[in-house]
């Protein structure tokens, strides 16, 4: 692990390797494009002492490494695949995968929050909110007053700090955003705290610099001093309070914040209550060795784009130069010696091949005279066979190893890991399970925060509060499935109600109850006819 006083230096890269003088130009030009994205660096400076340990510690490696871009390593000496950000996109796709509702037996309620999730976009909110949550093992759901009502966003880890109670709920947060402009850009600073069950919020806004690297900060601003884009971005967030002031919460949502934990438990920062591992906490060995493998790859391909297995015969340009012009070189019987030609050069090559690359490096092929046959003999290429069978077999081994770390199915991880070997029934269900526990155990752990939200908006507007979120059921039934609920209902040990809801998950309550309704209005017809044909 980096020292956790100082900035994650990740010295376990390969700073020698022949990629970083090779690929120099490439990975100074990745860098340049993500200093532009990546301001971490304002974040970290904001961020108090007793937190800023485990964040550089391990939050920042963690997101350096889902955001697919770890700058220490990355920018000088490895590959990025992405593998990280892919695991996580995975991750929140499968979460989100047959979809969700928000479930009341109030119908007004109901109708509202179809309503109020179409305006919000919930979809890409809870898409979100998975993302960043096993991003950094945490994402915080946040009310916001704005104009009259509160509408809901997400914030991601390393975008905000907070401190629990002992009933879990958060007591107090600091919540930052990025304001841009043409020219220098603005940061917020939010505080929200909880004082006699009391909400309160003060809100911050100052300049900043567009180095990222190392920002600077001048005096707090006010809405008189700054342009009119900051200001729309402001009232867009804050609607019409002022900064630099303290404001009281609206009693309904409380403190307006809701923590989305990704694990139930946090080896990593136990010392924080409330905050969780991220999925890719015990994976980062795997994501070095993956990048690792495909840097030596690419440089297996780039050193060996020029190399030939070369036989001796044809190494032979020191004597063809000391030899007269016309002159045919004879063995001590007379006989002629085999064809001599000059060993391929730098100076005779195409401009394109760098110099570095093809280096010194000639291979010779031992070639027996006699078994030759009369065929010419031939230089062979070698790149195509440069070690790739392995760096296929060491990859799908890093791939296997990291699904299995983060809780993913092979399959759902890589899609030709499926097709390596033939499988039976068993084992293709329980690698199914394998990726459906997971997303259950997520989806558990986020329905607690959003419904705590859900029922402190349902507050907020008047209604009532018999509100939940309900997710449908991931993946569908398999046939043993449905073939099991068909037997169970046959054989009289479930009502056809319990049967309807089982066999078709996503139908809500209501759904259920007219399908049921449609079915008993065609019994009577169905029996008659059945009693008409004389049975």
């Amino acid at each position: 692990m980096a020292n956790t006083n100082t900035t994650p230096t990740y010295t376990t890269a390969a700073t020698s390797l022949p990629s970083r003088r090779a690929f120099r130009q490439y990975f100074r030009a990745r860098w340049q494009n993500m200093q532009n994205i990546v301001n971490d660096t304002v974040f970290y400076a904001l961020v108090p002492p007793r937190f800023l340990t485990y964040y550089r510690a391990f939050i920042e490696q963690w997101l350096d490494w889902a955001r697919g871009f770890v700058p220490q390593l990355h920018r000088q000496d490895f590959f990025s695949t992405g593998i990280g950000y892919t695991v996580c996109d995975i991750f929140a796709r499968e979460c989100m995968s047959g979809g969700w509702r928000i479930d009341s037996k109030d119908e007004q309620t109901a109708e509202f929050f179809e309503e109020y999730a179409a305006k919000g976009d919930f979809e890409s909110l809870f898409n979100e909110m998975f993302f960043h949550a096993n991003a950094g093992g945490n994402a915080l759901l946040a009310l916001t007053p704005n104009c009259g009502g509160v509408y809901a966003s997400v914030y991601p880890v390393n975008r905000c700090i907070f401190d629990i109670g002992r009933t879990g709920d958060i007591t107090h947060a600091e919540l930052f955003n990025r304001f841009t402009t043409a020219a220098e850009p603005y940061y917020s600073m939010e505080t929200r705290i909880m004082i006699n069950g009391k909400g309160y919020y003060f809100v911050s806004l100052m300049q900043g610099s567009n180095n990222v690297v190392s920002p600077t900060w001048s005096r707090k601003q006010s809405l008189r001093d700054v342009p009119k884009e900051i200001r729309s971005q402001w009232e867009y967030c804050y609607g019409d309070i002022k900064p630099g002031q303290w404001y009281t919460l609206p009693i309904a949502i409380g403190i307006g914040l809701y923590n989305v934990k990704n694990k139930s438990v946090a080896v990593a920062i136990s010392d924080l209550p409330g905050y969780s591992d991220s999925t890719l906490h015990t994976a980062l060995d795997v994501l070095y060795s993956i990048d690792f493998n495909y840097t030596q790859q690419q440089m297996d391909m780039y050193w060996g784009r020029t190399r030939i297995l070369l036989p001796k015969e044809m190494r032979s340009r020191n004597v063809l130069t000391s030899f007269p012009q016309n002159f045919t070189p004879t063995s001590a019987d007379g006989a002629p010696l085999p064809q001599m030609h000059i060993a391929p050069t730098v100076d005779n090559l195409d401009d394109a091949f760098d110099t570095a690359a093809l280096g010194d490096d000639v291979y010779c092929k031992v070639v027996d005279q006699n078994s030759v046959d009369g065929k010419p003999i031939q230089p062979e290429f070698i790149q195509p066979d440069l070690r790739g069978e392995a760096h296929k077999y060491i990859r799908d081994a890093d791939l296997e190893l990291l699904a299995s770390k983060v809780g993913l199915s092979s399959s759902t991880l890589a899609n030709h890991l499926s097709y390596t070997q033939s499988k039976t029934a068993t084992q293709v269900v329980a690698e199914m399970d394998t990726t459906e526990i997971s997303v259950n155990n997520k989806r558990n752990l986020a329905s607690v925060a959003i419904n705590a939200m859900l029922k402190a908006v349902a507050r907020f507007y008047g209604l009532i509060e018999d509100v939940q979120i309900i997710w449908n059921k991931y993946g569908v039934n398999t046939p043993q499935e449905n073939t099991t609920l068909m037997s169970e209902y046959q054989a009289g040990l479930m009502t056809k109600r319990e049967y309807l809801k089982r066999r078709f998950p996503d139908l809500t309550d209501d759904q259920v109850d007219k399908w049921i309704e449609e079915l008993k209005a065609e019994d009577p017809p169905m029996q008659q006819a059945f009693n008409l044909g004389g049975f």
